[in-house]
């Protein structure tokens, strides 16, 4: 009972402190209230830790003092009949008791929930966080007292606590986990598209600008065959275009297909848009021309 008890301590802290937000959050929009009891959890962090560590503290207290002196005395009748003296007996029983309530305290009591909670975080979570939830409330006076002097020593140490388990990433945290899913097979950055959006990040929309009269334009008047010499000649499938006198600029995008050879289109004359839109100039082998 007690390993179960400290079992279900350790399970809840790893599985609070590795739960991910964004699992656990469109859950509680869909009005699951264990994921709004797991949330609650997750942004008082410490509370729940202190929570943890006061039921572990206390759960291995009392197998130390209740289960080691069972199994000590149960372990004295069979090897009384060894006819060794009772000095050796008592020890050779403290020290088999002592093994065995260790043993089966770190495997049973620390080790196997612990990996539950790594392997599974958001359903051990879902499970966990609720009665955890409720004991913190039952002993909130105490945890209170006992995160005030823990938090009084971290800043005596210039370090500043914090009540919600960390479950943002920087850039670099973000491209490390892209780079390890790629190579794990678990994404796909073929085109390297996500390689390159993190490398966009770090350029402003100076540095890519060119003035509107260096770009390659049609007139909003161009016809569809105009456009396939455009695209045929320089290559890109993006345009801008622009009205009679050159000053406001529409939009024409195109589309490309995998099944065509030559550049192919369909429709009339561009309708001009109400802002101006930056082109990309894209490369592709072959076009379909969709018009606006």
């Amino acid at each position: 009972m007690l390993l179960a008890v400290n079992a279900f301590f350790v399970g809840a802290e790893f599985a609070v402190i590795s739960a991910k937000r964004s699992q656990i959050e469109p859950r509680a929009e869909e009005g699951s209230r264990a994921a709004r009891i797991t949330l609650f959890a997750m942004e008082h962090a410490t509370l729940m830790l202190a929570t943890t560590q006061l039921g572990i503290t206390v759960c291995s207290l009392l197998i130390l003092n209740v289960s080691e002196p069972a199994i000590h005395h149960l372990l004295e009748i069979p090897l009384g009949a060894t006819g060794l003296p009772e000095e050796a007996i008592s020890t050779i029983a403290f020290v088999i008791a002592l093994l065995i309530v260790s043993f089966l305290h770190v495997v049973l009591g620390e080790m196997v929930p612990k990996n539950i909670s790594f392997s599974v975080p958001d359903r051990a979570a879902l499970l966990l966080a609720p009665p955890l939830v409720g004991i913190a409330r039952v002993v909130k006076p105490l945890i209170v007292a006992l995160n005030a002097i823990s938090n009084a020593v971290l800043r005596l140490a210039k370090v500043e606590p914090k009540d919600e388990a960390a479950s943002a990433f920087t850039l670099d945290e973000v491209q490390g986990i892209v780079d390890q899913s790629t190579r794990e097979g678990l994404l796909e950055d073929r085109t390297g598209a996500l390689t390159a959006a993190f490398e966009f990040t770090g350029k402003k929309v100076q540095d890519i600008a060119i003035p509107l009269d260096a770009l390659v334009s049609l007139p909003e008047t161009a016809s569809p065959s105009e456009v396939e010499r455009a695209v045929a000649r320089h290559g890109f499938s993006r345009y801008v275009i622009v009205d009679e006198a050159g000053s406001r600029p529409a939009t024409c995008t195109s589309r490309t297909s995998s099944t065509s050879t030559r550049p192919t289109s369909s429709c009339g004359p561009c309708r001009p848009s109400g802002s101006a839109s930056w082109c990309r100039s894209s490369r592709a082998p072959s076009w379909r021309m969709r018009w606006r």
